[in-house]
């Protein structure tokens, strides 16, 4: 099913955080050849006067061994924060990770470190002077994971001005479409009171096709003045055009809409679900000479945050395979995905609908607090 994407956006790669460029890993290469060397070079000196012009030994030996050792036990614990729900936990939250992790690294890369040094017949330090291998790698820890936590927070930071900017942008393109849809309403609005009334009482249905359509009109214009309106008159609006919709196609299009009535009452911003359910009578329904069915499924996700699933039986994503949001931000889908983001929602997850079709889901908080959303109550 083809999604209503035509325009693509300047403002794109909001959602590369926690992904290293290539002067990043370029700095974390130099950092680990900083570090072993100032190391080896530490060793080679307080030796040199029983083993003279070490250096390049020991150097080798730190680079080969030690602090590729290092980097590999690096990588699960990096994986653990940046990688699962930890990256999104409070400061108190990662640091008691860190004072658990931090001594299990150093244990993990000692025994790993000297089991292979004793393999190659190699030897380390020893007595006393093994304290500078745990005192070493705990610094070390520090250290890198100190510079990880910096990058990821610049990443973060560089992330919110992206989505800041966007909102800026959408909200400049809503703009101008509500000064276009402005010209002059209250001559479409009697114009469409002036046709209602004119229509004879024998032909009621098209005199409520009108009074729909007005609806409608009314509701658009209406929504550019409010960021937030009541859920019960969102469905309200969608509902008068599901009813443009069903007149147009008859048996074609069925309806079913599925919403918890407790929802009614929340704020949410408005005319973030036509499109979608436009999108799927637009590209999944139509093409179909059978027609189908669109179901519209609202309840909660969690506290305070508004669950919505939008299902087709239409002809589905063009091979089966949906569009890229993340790439091709623009119209209808791409507008809203981009107004979720901008909510510190996840945005849109577009997924194939079984046997035929196409599915359209998100959640968002309506507290405008993104941890309040559980994504797996989807």
């Amino acid at each position: 099913m083809p999604s209503v994407l035509h325009s693509v956006s300047p403002l794109q790669g909001a959602n590369d955080t926690g992904r290293f460029s290539s002067q990043e890993w370029l700095g974390l290469g130099g950092f680990y050849l900083l570090f072993a060397t100032l190391y080896a070079g530490a060793i080679a000196y307080s030796v040199q006067e029983v083993q003279p012009g070490a250096f390049p030994d020991y150097l080798r030996r730190t680079l080969l061994y030690d602090y590729t050792l290092k980097a590999l036990w690096t990588v699960p614990v990096w994986w653990l924060l940046f990688r699962t729900p930890l990256d999104a936990a409070g400061w108190a939250r990662k640091l008691s990770a860190h004072l658990l992790l931090a001594p299990l690294w150093v244990a993990a890369w000692f025994s790993s470190y000297y089991g292979l040094l004793q393999l190659l017949g190699a030897t380390g330090m020893r007595g006393p002077g093994r304290v500078w291998d745990v005192y070493i790698p705990l610094l070390f820890y520090g250290v890198q994971f100190g510079l990880f936590h910096t990058v990821r927070f610049t990443q973060q930071l560089r992330q919110q001005h992206r989505l800041a900017e966007q909102l800026r942008f959408r909200a400049h393109q809503s703009k101008l479409a509500a000064l276009k849809a402005q010209i002059n309403p209250h001559f479409l609005f009697n114009t469409l009171n002036t046709l209602s009334a004119s229509v004879p009482p024998e032909q009621e249905p098209t005199r409520a096709l009108i009074a729909q359509l007005a609806h409608t009109f009314r509701f658009a214009l209406e929504a550019t003045r409010h960021e937030l309106l009541p859920l019960r008159e969102e469905i309200q609006f969608l509902e008068a055009y599901l009813a443009l919709e069903q007149a147009r196609f008859g048996s074609r299009l069925r309806v079913d809409l599925l919403i918890e009535p407790e929802l009614l009452s929340w704020l949410v911003p408005p005319m973030l679900l036509q499109p979608l359910v436009e999108n799927a009578v637009k590209h999944g329904i139509s093409p179909c000479i059978a027609g189908g069915a669109v179901r519209v499924r609202l309840y909660a996700a969690g506290a305070r945050c508004l669950g919505a699933e939008v299902t087709d039986t239409g002809v589905g994503w063009p091979q089966g395979q949906p569009p890229d949001l993340a790439t091709s931000p623009g119209l209808g889908l791409g507008n809203t995905h981009a107004r979720l983001l901008a909510l510190g929602s996840a945005g849109l997850e577009l997924l194939p609908h079984a046997p035929t079709g196409a599915c359209v889901r998100f959640s968002f908080s309506t507290d405008i607090s993104p941890s309040s959303c559980s994504a797996s109550a989807l």
